[in-house]
């Protein structure tokens, strides 16, 4: 070790330079053998003369180590655990560090719920286009009693994976969030602006933008060799995200929305259509339930999520904006003086929403309505939420 090395024992120093006598420090000691060997021990050959490092002020050394903090009192040892506790108790209060993540459990009574509520919706709209492998449910309840137990879910083919449309930007939203407070990303004012289009008003170009500021790619002509393996790397963030998290099997969320089609790099990211975005009605509701319960980010990531997916659902007036009106359409059905966060999405022969709905009642749900070829209805997914907000006014008041 050169800090050791080039003293001999007994050898006088110069007051600033920081060395004991020489000892034999072990890095990884055998069983039975402490990191310094008593003093019996030879001295170590003058290998070296290298200069011994140079301290701030003079600090008296004992066997290798300072006075203040040699292993024989325990106190160095004793102020490190402290510190480490410290820093446990006080990292969940900031919102440091990994979170719970409620499991979610099968509830029969849910089931049938979102299947009932599928086959009235199908029998009403059936002369209009739509079919029963046209539509699927999935409910989570979060006003469950136990607040440490799984949550009770439910569905009507909720596991059918969809093109999500709009719907996938609460993946990069939940995925912004998450990595702006770890400190993995530097937010902007045009990033703060373009997460809230993206949102807000659905904004196609908001959310090019706010992939490429999550994911450090670009759109552009097509690549080859190493710098195309790498751009798919890193356009892959967001996968690798939910990929850690369980509960999100046919999730894909690497691709950016276009209000016409993609071209270059982004075509051929597409490979045909075997990488679109894709996502099940059920892991939207798992998502949805995840940001609401403070499971994506810590209360303030939590609070700016909530507050953009907020909707108002009092307008007599439509809105000119589609992510708006789906909203207060649905809304519109509910029982007055209900809540509504949600987020949208429409494209091709696909028509989805999904929502936190908060009864006065006090009953708390995510519903989660996926449709295919009934995009000229707009009267299905409002049917589906009116149905499923019955079922839940009817029951008795969740307990405090």
């Amino acid at each position: 070790m050169p800090a050791l090395q080039g003293r001999r024992r007994g050898r006088r120093v110069p007051r600033r330079r920081c060395v004991s006598r020489a000892r034999l420090l072990l890095f990884d000691p055998s069983d039975g053998q402490r990191p310094l060997r008593p003093r019996r021990a030879s001295v170590l050959p003058d290998r070296s003369r290298t200069e011994a490092p140079q301290c701030g002020r003079y600090v008296r050394l004992v066997s290798g180590f300072p006075a203040r903090s040699r292993p024989a009192g325990g106190s160095f040892l004793r102020r490190s655990a402290t510190f480490l506790l410290l820093a446990a108790a006080v990292a969940p209060a900031l919102g440091i560090g990994p979170r719970r993540i409620s499991p979610l459990a099968e509830s029969p009574e849910l089931g049938e719920y979102a299947a009932k509520a599928a086959r009235e919706t199908v029998a009403e709209f059936a002369s209009k286009g739509l079919a029963e492998d046209g539509l699927s449910i999935a409910v989570v309840d979060l006003a469950a009693p136990s607040s440490e137990g799984p949550l009770p879910s439910g569905g009507y083919r909720g596991d059918v994976p969809y093109y999500p449309a709009s719907v996938v930007k609460l993946c990069f939203l939940a995925y912004y969030e998450a990595q702006k407070e770890a400190g993995r990303i530097r937010d902007t004012p045009e990033l703060e602006r373009a997460v809230k289009d993206m949102i807000t008003v659905s904004s196609n170009d908001a959310t090019g933008f706010v992939v490429d500021s999550l994911t450090g790619t670009t759109s552009g002509p097509e690549l080859g060799g190493s710098d195309w393996d790498q751009w798919k790397e890193k356009r892959n963030a967001v996968n690798r995200f939910f990929a850690a998290r369980v509960g999100f099997p046919t999730l894909n969320a690497n691709q950016k929305t276009f209000c016409e089609d993609a071209y270059g790099r982004e075509q051929a990211f597409r490979e045909g259509d075997r990488n679109r975005n894709r996502l099940s009605a059920a892991e939207a509701a798992r998502l949805f339930s995840q940001i609401v319960r403070g499971e994506v980010a810590g209360p303030t990531g939590t609070d700016e999520m909530l507050s953009l997916l907020s909707r108002d659902v009092r307008s007599e007036k439509p809105f000119e904006e589609m992510e708006a009106e789906d909203a207060r359409l649905a809304g519109q059905k509910l029982p007055d003086g209900s809540r509504l966060w949600a987020k949208s999405g429409d494209a091709y022969d696909v028509h989805h929403l999904v929502g936190r709905v908060a009864l006065p009642t006090g009953a708390d749900f995510v519903l989660a309505v996926f449709t295919r070829g009934v995009t000229k209805v707009p009267d299905v997914i409002p049917s589906v939420y009116a149905r499923i907000a019955a079922r839940f006014a009817s029951r008795p008041a969740p307990a405090q």
